[in-house]
């Protein structure tokens, strides 16, 4: 294992799929503790929270086996270091393991006032940090327009492609420089500029991803900022190494010189994110340069057959040098006995490649089914390089009767029903344009006129070419007239998330909601939705509008996952780091995405200490061969990928593709013929091994008879629970507010209200009343002032609230014994209540409920400046019915306005009818 703390070159391990890779983290955990090194001054870094978790709940377990056992998964510490563990035990929950990224956050806090930073600053999503640079660039195009700008009489429209994709790329480099041609300097100069503007609107508190990594790598060159880091940690582990990005490795080993031990494990041959900025040559530069520790070399995954396929399938890729170098891919021993299987399927025919597909997915669909004897569906997984593959397979899986989830799809904002929902609000704020038809052609635009049907096409039309659309649409379908209005007096009243919880789940088409036209796979997107935006919810509807059209232009955000048994279908990025009995690798025949970039980048620099990058347009002069050098990056990590493919597999991998003989191999396909196991290659069956070509035959693909009775269906299934008046738990003084004020605007940066001076008077008062404070007594008022409502205001202000508290206070004691009973027997201050009606709880807090010679009174206390007691009959009705219900008491009720000094009997009577509207 590696060694301690004694080295200054990073340590480095390669780590192939299946050795073990976090037992031996965890093992190293053990090794450091042991020596000495507390648990808080070692810090564990990987990719993913999941993957940070687990690390954690596998250090916990085998630091708590040590303690029980003395030894964990054959390692035994040194006699005399119990200790150690008893405090790493102790010290786990408050450890450094996490995400690299917030590796660089906690560290960035250390020392944040140091880089000119806000302690306190908020991550941002990557989708957020686009959406403001997207801003700052409109904005130079307006102000362009100005003559007496610089870039005024620019095509800076045309740029904008290129200026997105580079902004999202920024993880490559601290700096782009132009490679040799004019426009590339002209483009690089408008960037900077909306990147300034950017950074500018970012401040001291905001800290996307990659403005994240680069302040880090501003405090690993601060020698005050890094010390403070250095106090922290004494040694850094980092899992999955393979896919850090240039920044990211920069950081590193900027700790790694400043004398942090840097540990680092991974798998060059896993490296497949280069769409998310990672580079392997990150990887390969600690290879090199690093104290280069012996592989893990046992597979504890793999059957004996794929241990020898993988083996020699990274043999033959690297003695090639694609994808990855001999010392990056040892070979592995299998573990396990058992012998496993390995399939391959090959489709051959003088047909179109989507043809082929779909006779190879009926293919690897009845393999399937007749292994399912062996294993069961829902242990097998099939693995695809793109979406484009998996509708193949859906219905080839339909027709054989292979029952299959989708574990990713892919454009879930560009889904059907969430766009329906973002033009149902969009056309409800402003009934015009595209959002208005394709309002009409959704389930919210359903006719009631005759019926509950859809509007035809001609009929959106004929509304649609209308002067007026509109008045068009109030005259030829009243009825989804009147729904869109109602729609959009709704969403104007309601919080953004309520707003859309009302737009999907409310009887808006008869007695039907829009959930209620949706398949099950859709109301499951829908209500992801929902669970999306609940943590953090925008703060205005346009707020909601503006995320989820941007977030529509995320290409690989997926939907939600289905729920259910079968086999489980995901692309190869999704697999990673997961494993299954059973996997087939389907489309071996496709090629790699050959979309062009809007501009590339070569392979970075420095420039002294800082990383560079040179960036090229198209019809530049480097332009082509930066182009060719991406091209080659992109071949090695696509075999990268096939490698994490076939290795996700335990016992049984099948392998099926499509090849039309009069066409050049594409894609893994290639890799199959060179290693011998291709269309041409001998036919095997037996036990460990198959291999077969299939003739292309036209499959008619028909449905499975459906099931010769469904079901019946709950008895509650079909029944519609119309909206209450009011929330299941709900308040008097909100219903009042309710009644008679606007909604309150919140504050969005700390989602409150921010009390005003009378409700800071009110707060205190009632405090001190129930408390029995006296005004003349200085600890209790000093107390007051110290509330957290005071904080809002300054000294002065906090000076004028303490006297008119004071003053209150003053006149509610000199009404104590004269109008105000005292002493007295029993006496509750601040008391609080509960009390159901109809579906609604009403809750409040009763100011005093007390007892006097047998007598009992209910008291409110106002600070009020008018006397308007029916102000508050509702309020003070609730109490009394809650006192009557609970105790049986008949209490006297009474309002007591402090500063005129006068206390008000309220006729009971009055009380109970203003209870009235709620009991209907």
């Amino acid at each position: 294992m590696m060694g301690l703390v004694s080295s200054t070159l990073v340590k480095v391990r390669v780590a192939s799929a299946g050795t073990g890779k976090t037992s031996s983290l965890v093992r190293r955990y053990l090794e450091l503790i042991a020596s000495g090194t507390p648990l808080r001054r070692i810090a564990g870094v990987t990719f993913t929270r999941k993957a940070a978790d687990e690390l954690r709940v596998r250090v916990g377990s085998a630091i708590v086996e040590v303690l029980q056992n003395g030894h964990h998964q054959g390692y035994e510490p040194e006699p005399g270091s119990r200790w150690a563990f008893e405090e790493a035990q102790r010290e786990l929950p408050g450890a450094i393991l996490s995400t690299i990224h917030s590796f660089m956050a906690h560290c960035l806090r250390l020392a944040a006032p140091l880089l000119h930073l806000d302690p306190d600053f908020v991550v941002l999503g990557e989708w957020e940090a686009k959406a403001l640079f997207e801003e700052e660039w409109k904005t130079l195009c307006y102000l362009a327009q100005d003559p007496a700008h610089r870039f005024h009489g620019r095509n800076l429209e045309a740029w904008e492609e290129p200026l997105i994709y580079l902004f999202s790329r920024r993880s490559l480099a601290e700096v782009f420089e132009p490679a040799e041609g004019e426009a590339n300097a002209e483009f690089l100069e408008v960037y900077r500029t909306v990147y300034a503007a950017y950074r500018v609107r970012l401040g001291t508190a905001l800290l996307p991803l990659a403005e994240l990594e680069q302040k880090a790598l501003e405090l690993v060159r601060h020698p005050e900022a890094l010390k403070r880091v250095r106090e922290r940690v004494r040694v850094l582990l980092v899992d999955e190494y393979q896919d850090v990005n240039p920044l990211q490795g920069a950081f590193f080993e900027a700790l790694q010189k400043a004398g942090l031990a840097v540990e680092i494990v991974g798998d060059p041959k896993q490296s497949i994110y280069a769409f998310r900025n990672a580079d392997v040559e990150v990887f390969r530069q600690a290879l090199r340069r690093g104290d280069q520790l012996p592989p893990l070399r046992k597979t504890y995954r793999h059957s004996q057959v794929l241990v020898r396929f993988l083996n020699s399938l990274t043999r033959h890729l690297a003695e090639e040098g694609r994808g990855f170098t001999p010392e990056e891919a040892p070979p592995v021993e299998g573990v396990r006995h058992e012998g496993g299987r390995l399939e391959v399927h090959w489709v051959v025919g003088e047909e179109a490649l989507e043809r082929l597909r779909a006779y190879e997915a009926w293919v690897l669909a009845e393999r399937l089914r007749a292994l399912s004897a062996e294993v069961p569906f829902s242990q097998m997984a099939v693995l695809v390089r793109a979406y484009g593959s998996v509708p193949y397979l859906e219905e080839a899986f339909r027709a054989v009767g292979v029952p299959y989830v989708l574990l990713q799809g892919r454009g879930y904002y560009e889904r059907v029903e969430v766009r329906d929902l973002y033009h149902a609000l969009k056309a409800a704020l402003d009934p015009r344009g595209l959002s208005l038809a394709a309002f009409l052609r959704s389930p919210f635009g359903q006719s009631e006129e005759g019926g509950l049907r859809p509007l035809a096409l001609a009929e959106v039309e004929g509304v649609m070419r209308s002067s007026d659309p509109l008045q068009a649409l109030g005259q030829l379908f009243p009825s989804v007239h009147r729904r869109l209005l109602r729609i959009g007096e709704e969403i104007r009243k309601r919080a953004p998330l309520e707003a859309l919880q009302f737009l999907i789940r409310a009887p808006l088409m008869g007695e039907r909601a829009y959930q209620d036209f949706l398949e099950p796979r859709a109301r499951e997107n829908v209500d992801a939705l929902l669970f999306y935006f609940a943590p953090r919810p925008p703060v205005s509807l346009e707020g909601l509008l503006e995320r989820l059209e941007h977030l529509s232009r995320q290409a690989d955000a997926g939907d939600v996952p289905q729920s259910g048994e079968g086999v489980q279908v995901l692309t190869v990025h999704r697999a990673k780091g997961l494993e299954w009995p059973l996997v087939a690798v389907f489309d071996l025949g496709r090629g790699p995405d050959r979309r062009e970039a809007p501009l590339y980048l070569c392979k970075q620099d420095f420039q002294g200490d800082r990383l560079v990058q040179r960036l090229a347009l198209p019809e530049t002069p480097s332009f082509e061969g930066y182009k060719a050098q991406a091209r080659r990056l992109e071949e090695e990590e696509s075999l990268r990928l096939f490698y994490v493919a076939a290795s996700r597999a335990r016992d049984v991998l099948l392998l099926t593709g499509s090849v039309n003989p009069s066409r050049n191999l594409e894609g893994w396909a290639g890799v199959l013929e060179a290693m011998g196991l291709g269309t041409n290659s001998k036919p095997y069956n037996k036990p460990v091994f198959h291999l077969r070509t299939w003739p292309f035959q036209k499959v008619a693909l028909e449905p499975p008879p459906a099931s010769p009775k469904p079901p019946a269906a709950s008895p509650w299934a079909e029944l519609r629970f119309g909206l209450e008046p009011f929330p299941p738990l709900f308040s008097p003084s909100a219903y009042k507010r309710l009644e008679a004020e606007p909604l309150a605007l919140p504050d969005p940066a700390e989602g409150e209200e921010i009390p005003g001076r009378a409700r800071a008077v009110g707060t205190l008062v009632h405090y001190a009343i129930g408390q029995n404070w006296d005004p003349n007594h200085p600890a209790g008022m000093a107390n007051l002032e110290a509330q957290e409502v005071m904080f809002p205001y300054d000294p002065g202000e906090r000076e004028a609230i303490m006297a008119e508290v004071r003053e209150l206070l003053v006149k509610y004691h000199a009404l104590l014994g004269e109008a105000l009973p005292w002493p007295r027997e029993e006496d509750y201050a601040e008391f609080g209540v509960a009390l159901p009606i109809g579906t609604t709880v009403w809750q409040g807090v009763i100011d005093r409920l007390y007892r006097v010679g047998g007598r009992w009174y209910l008291e409110d206390y106002k600070t009020d400046h008018e006397l308007q007691p029916e102000r508050y009959h509702f309020q003070l009705g609730l109490y009394l019915e809650a006192v009557r219900q609970a105790w049986g008491l008949e209490p006297e009720v009474r309002l007591v306005y402090l500063r005129f000094g006068q206390v008000l009997t309220l006729d009971k009577a009055l009380l109970e009818a203003a209870l009235e509207p709620i009991r209907r």
